[in-house]
């Protein structure tokens, strides 16, 4: 059930360095595509703590969240942002456009992936947008689950995964059509689509085409074989890390990891990777701190636990933000730890 897992959000935008300047990046990005225009109404759907639309600074835009966690709304009032707690869809759209009309732009960001009905959300997005306006979200692109193996993105909040060549099909169902998109490498790897009313953007025509050739040709994402492929790279990697792992502990070696996020909780428990080999895990989410990770019930700290319990190696759990972890804790390496990489292929980094 959707409110078990939203009504109360344990994910903050804002905890990560990396996050924030992606989405310093990519307000920047709509803010060029917008720039000649006076007044803008942007609305942010699962805008959780207001970190994105905090960055369109300026007084030209009228900025408005929705998100159902009613936890992180003080984090956007903290931000000024008026943020409206709801579920998002055909439903809702029609009560936020009696009270605040249509909207120049409409944002969805790693959210379309956790939606049930994603007809009902998007005649939500068709209800609201003006007629020269554009709806851009970001999801995990499927093309990069496939090819860099990102299984742990496979879990409870992920209702489908995504790829260009069938989602312009589905958007030609309401008159809607992808006339942009990009690559982005945010979450281990994304795609942000751009969405108009059919016949007001110029579209991409060929950077399109090229792309779902690449779908189609390269990555193979539409045939079966690829999947099973998929599974056989997993637990061949899932064997490597586990006997890697177990031969560390067995030199009696601490072990902790770092990000309780939720692709952590799939990575722990296919793998195999319970308390008995991980002495604790350390994430930057005070909302996570004090608690268990799911299934395999290992205590989550601030990362300051690193310092007092100095472990000998820690598991980058969190592996797509391996670069920014390692740059912040240089100082666990000068001590003489280590840190394991898990993906795409298994890698100790040392001092």
């Amino acid at each position: 059930r959707a409110n078990s897992m939203f009504d109360k959000y344990l994910y903050l935008t804002n905890t990560s360095k990396q996050n924030r300047d992606h989405f310093k990046n990519y307000a920047k990005n709509i803010s060029n595509r917008v720039k000649k225009k006076k007044n803008i109404k942007i609305l942010d759907v699962a805008s959780n703590d207001g970190t994105f639309l905090n960055f369109f600074k300026s007084k030209k835009y009228y900025k408005l969240g929705v998100d159902p966690a009613r936890n992180v709304k003080k984090y956007a009032k903290e931000k000024g942002i008026n943020q409206l707690i709801l579920y998002f869809n055909e439903e809702t759209s029609r009560s936020i456009k009696s009270k605040y009309g249509l909207f120049d732009v409409i944002t969805a960001n790693h959210v379309c992936a956790h939606v049930d009905d994603l007809k009902n959300f998007v005649k939500g997005v068709k209800n609201l947008l003006k007629s020269d306006g554009f709806f851009s979200f970001e999801v995990s692109y499927l093309g990069d689950v496939i090819r860099k193996k990102t299984f742990d993105t496979i879990y409870h909040e992920h209702l489908d995964y995504h790829s260009l060549r069938p989602l312009i099909s589905f958007f030609k169902k309401f008159k809607l059509e992808i006339f942009d998109f990009e690559l982005v490498e945010a979450q281990g790897g994304s795609i942000r689509i751009y969405v108009s009313h059919q016949g007001s953007k110029k579209i991409k025509k060929n950077k399109i085409d090229r792309q779902v050739f690449l779908e189609k040709k390269k990555y193979k994402l539409f045939e079966f074989k690829s999947y099973q492929n998929f599974e056989k790279e997993i637990n061949k990697t899932k064997n490597e890390l586990l006997k890697f792992i177990k031969t560390i502990k067995k030199r009696n070696k601490l072990i902790a990891g770092y990000g309780a996020a939720a692709k952590t909780t799939t990575l722990l428990n296919y793998f195999g990777i319970t308390n008995k080999l991980l002495s604790f895990v350390v994430d930057d989410n005070k909302l996570k701190q004090g608690r268990f990770t799911p299934g395999t019930h290992i205590p989550i700290f601030h990362s300051e636990q690193i310092y007092k319990m100095k472990p000998d190696y820690i598991i980058l759990l969190a592996w797509n933000y391996s670069n920014f972890i390692i740059k912040k804790h240089k100082r666990f390496l000068r001590i003489g730890g280590k840190f394991i990489i898990p993906f795409p292929k298994i890698k100790t980094i040392s001092n």
